[in-house]
């Protein structure tokens, strides 16, 4: 393992890429301990517990590393990026303008991603707005337009300072940065929540079996999750013989992988981000407050509306990425067909009940996650340590998608230490 490290820091861009990536996560957390002024922030986890439900606050406060409870510059976390995402992604099916966006290639891409950041700012005004209405409502800062306008411009610019440094780790370091800096959120809370379970094993409130049973469920889920996640189906593809001129072109035979799991962890994160609108509008709108017990994380409505949700992105993201009739449309022009199916129609209709399968297969493991911590929790009277099947999910994949590009990246050094120095076409390399 050691010599596996020293192996990646040996590689100077790899080095400089992790180095930049550990820099900006750093930035991160020393944001989220930086407070919006004039705000009781001893009181302020409390208020904020009350009024939104304790479990949407715990799952919340989760995201942005502790950073909620502080009231911090980074307190909207990249929820808002992430709403606007899903929004996005929702309305590229409908709007014939944005379909057309999304298949000009980089360019389309582009404009997409600048959606997206209006969106994103959009979203944070809109939550920055209520959040502060919140901190005035239960009387932990001053109502005056002063702190209104210092708060709104606080969290929206660390909203964006965030989707800014999450566009830069996905550039200029390693991994996904907006995922990057969700696993670095939850990973932040982890010694808190265990010192908080340590209390209650010793307390007595919680017998210290679960201790050992909250083990196994980790070793378990995360194996589980590693086996998903890595999961494929390679459908066998045969390449028929073409002479152009005196080449001989085809006659070969290549695997097409299909994913398990083909959204990752972007399934379960839509669901969850999608689930805490209900508790927000509970928490905002006067008299409504009776909805927060049947929409709160664990609740019987929350689970289904998690589950149904869950399959919707799963096949939704899929539709997304990956289009049989495209598919089958390339091969048939490659020269390409799947031993057995037909060409073009056929070989669209089968790739579509393969996808079909694997994806059931896939949104099932996605649901048993998701609610596997909730009914462990409910069973344990563990209260302390919140950490649910979607934050597992989240860094079990982000870290396989590090890691493979870590590796990717140390087959590119070790390919070009082969072709370094060499004869190439009768020249030589420098």
């Amino acid at each position: 393992m050691l010599q596996r490290i020293r192996q990646v820091f040996a590689v100077e861009e790899l080095r400089r890429r992790i180095l930049y990536t550990l820099g900006m996560l750093l930035v991160f957390r020393i944001g989220s301990f930086i407070p919006v002024p004039g705000v009781d922030t001893k009181q302020l986890a409390e208020a904020l517990s009350g009024a939104f439900g304790a479990g949407f606050f715990q799952f919340f406060n989760l995201f942005t590393g502790g950073a909620l409870q502080r009231f911090s510059l980074f307190g909207l976390g990249v929820i808002p990026y992430i709403n606007a995402s899903i929004i996005l992604s929702l309305l590229i099916p409908v709007f014939p303008k944005l379909k057309e966006l999304q298949q000009q290639g980089r360019e389309g891409r582009r404009k997409l991603t600048q959606y997206t950041r209006w969106g994103t700012v959009a979203l944070a005004l809109l939550q920055s707005y209520a959040m502060s209405y919140l901190v005035i409502r239960y009387g932990l800062a001053q109502p005056t337009v002063g702190f209104f306008l210092t708060s709104i411009v606080a969290l929206t610019a660390g909203t964006i300072f965030l989707m800014w440094i999450g566009e830069r780790i996905t550039e200029n370091g390693i991994g996904n940065g907006i995922s990057m800096l969700i696993m670095a959120g939850i990973i932040a809370r982890f010694p808190g929540q265990l010192q908080q379970m340590y209390l209650e094993i010793s307390a007595g409130t919680v017998s210290p079996i679960w201790a050992l049973g909250l083990a196994v469920l980790f070793v378990v889920v995360i194996a589980g999750t590693v086996i998903i996640q890595q999961g494929q189906r390679k459908i066998p593809i045969q390449y028929a013989k073409r002479t152009a001129g005196r080449r001989v072109y085809g006659g070969h035979t290549a695997h097409l992988p299909i994913r398990v799991n083909q959204g990752g962890v972007i399934p379960i994160i839509f669901a969850s981000a999608i689930l805490t609108l209900p508790s927000s509008i509970a928490a905002w709108v006067p008299g409504l407050g009776w909805l927060q017990s049947y929409v709160a994380p664990g609740s019987l409505i929350y689970l289904i509306a998690y589950v149904i949700l869950i399959f919707f992105f799963t096949y939704f993201y899929s539709s997304l990425v990956f289009d049989p009739q495209d598919l089958a449309k390339n091969l048939r022009e490659a020269g390409g067909f799947i031993p057995g199916v037909r060409p073009g129609e056929s070989t669209a209709r089968y790739l579509t009940d393969v996808t079909g399968r694997l994806l059931l297969v896939g949104a099932l493991f996605l649901v048993a996650i998701a609610v596997l911590p909730y009914i462990f929790q409910a069973a344990s009277g563990i209260t302390s340590f919140y950490l649910g099947g979607t934050s597992l999910l989240i860094l079990v994949g982000v870290g396989i998608d590090t890691i493979m590009q870590i590796e990717a990246h140390l087959v590119m050094r070790q390919y070009e230490s082969l072709v370094k120095g060499t004869a190439f076409l009768g020249r030589k390399r420098g």
